[in-house]
């Protein structure tokens, strides 16, 4: 039992050894580091400087918070440097979040300083910083990486914060507009990490503080429909658009808004406006058809001429598209798909009229297959080039399957049964059916 508690007692020293050993080698290198500019000193000193800083004693040490701040900053500096030196070419960090990390060193230092040199060394370091956490979220955001982004723009705030409760000189305190810009930053990389909770008091501020700018209404939306608040996101929605009528992505964010709540009728509108803002924009023309066409099946039992309508202009609009892209298979697809729906709901009545047997219920019956066949005939050439275009898509796979079977050419819906379950089962089908 005492060998087992002496052994204890001398693992808890070597461990508090080490980390006075690891903070003492951290400053070696780190002064090796300015002195020759060698960036292997400057790894050895992050490597140290972590492992002292896990160390209770160390911890509670301002010089080791000082050091630490110190050693971050000059990675954040040289990763600065080599990455814009680098240009496209990707470069690995020193240490993730170093500048954050120098941030939080340095008030951590200040927090605990009893004298006034370690204040002020602290207050100095976090003022020459301020500049690299900007670069640090700029960063990340150029690598997508929003988690990191979201916390260096947020530590920036936090910092000019400090700077200014503390005596100190911040980069941002004359220039309110540029810190408004930083909480924008971190709001919307918050968004952009579905983080809503700690991205809406960063966008409220903005709101409050009278930020003018459209991506503000575009965060607030995601914010609030994020959280399931519709009411509020459409509020945010309609006061951006009506700040900002010409900003297009204002205009796609209002039209997903209104994919989501169903409102098909002012849709129109707003994809028309967006069409002409884009003209090129094919998804633009492939949505408003399949708008038309949503119009034009929920008008199709109770106002047949209305549905019509929809349907001539859901057409359109996938003709449209095709004229700027002819080869959209998606867009072919639509077409072939609005006949062939339109000839399967008209395959509901000749159940129907196949219950009737007299002559003149035949006679229905045979002219209503007529037209479903004709309807069937007019979606064939639309879903062939949508195969020879993709012939690995399900839908069209299966339109063509049904359509074969009505016109009796089992061999060929067999073939297409086939080739869905190949498709099903993962397989890639390299040629297209009708180029063999």
């Amino acid at each position: 039992m005492l060998s087992a508690l002496f052994a204890l007692f001398a693992v808890s020293v070597a461990f508090a050894q080490s980390g006075e050993d690891a903070l003492k080698n951290a400053s070696k290198s780190y002064k090796s580091y300015q002195t020759g500019n060698d960036v292997v000193e400057l790894q050895a000193a992050v490597d140290a400087i972590q492992v002292a800083m896990n160390d209770t004693q160390v911890q509670s040490d301002v010089d080791a918070y000082l050091t630490a701040g110190d050693i971050y900053s000059a990675a954040i500096q040289r990763y600065v440097q080599d990455r814009t030196m680098a240009g496209a070419e990707p470069i690995e960090p020193i240490v993730a979040k170093a500048a954050s990390r120098a941030a939080q060193a340095y008030m951590k230092a200040y927090n605990m300083a009893e004298k006034g040199r370690d204040k002020k060394a602290a207050l100095k370091g976090l003022e020459a910083l301020q500049g690299n956490i900007s670069n640090e979220g700029i960063f990340a955001i150029q690598d997508k990486n929003y988690q990191d982004s979201y916390e260096a723009f947020n530590t920036s705030v936090t910092v000019h914060d400090f700077l200014t409760t503390n005596d100190g000189d911040s980069a941002f305190a004359e220039d309110e507009t540029k810190l408004n810009d930083e909480r924008y930053y971190a709001a919307l990389s918050a968004v952009l990490n579905e983080q809503y909770n700690e991205a809406e008091p960063l966008f409220i501020r903005l709101y409050e503080s009278g930020y003018e700018d459209a991506g503000l209404y575009d965060g607030l939306y995601k914010v609030y429909s994020g959280k399931g608040d519709m009411e509020k996101a459409g509020q945010y929605l309609t006061e951006g658009r009506e700040k900002f009528p010409e900003e297009t992505t204002l205009l796609f964010t209002e039209i997903n808004y209104y994919l989501a709540q169903g409102k098909l009728d002012e849709l129109t509108g707003k994809l028309q406006e967006a069409i002409k803002a884009e003209p090129e924009n094919i998804s633009l023309y492939a949505t408003l058809g399949q708008v038309y066409d949503q119009l034009y099946q929920s008008n199709r039992e109770e106002n047949p001429e209305k549905a019509t309508e929809y349907f001539e202009k859901a057409k359109k609009n996938y003709e449209a598209g095709l004229e700027k892209q002819p080869d959209n298979a998606s867009l072919i697809y639509s077409l072939g798909a609005l006949y062939f729906n339109r000839a399967a709901k008209m395959t509901e009545k000749l159940v129907e009229l196949g219950n009737d047997l007299s002559k003149e219920g035949q006679a229905k019956y045979e002219a209503m297959e007529k037209e479903i066949n004709a309807e069937f005939a007019q979606a064939f050439p639309y879903f062939k080039k949508a195969e020879q275009t993709d012939p690995n898509n399900l839908n069209t796979l299966i339109a063509l399957k049904e359509i074969f079977a009505r016109q009796d050419d089992y061999d060929a819906s067999n073939e297409m049964k086939e080739r869905i379950e190949r498709v099903q089962a993962g397989e890639k089908i390299e040629s297209s059916y009708f180029n063999n």
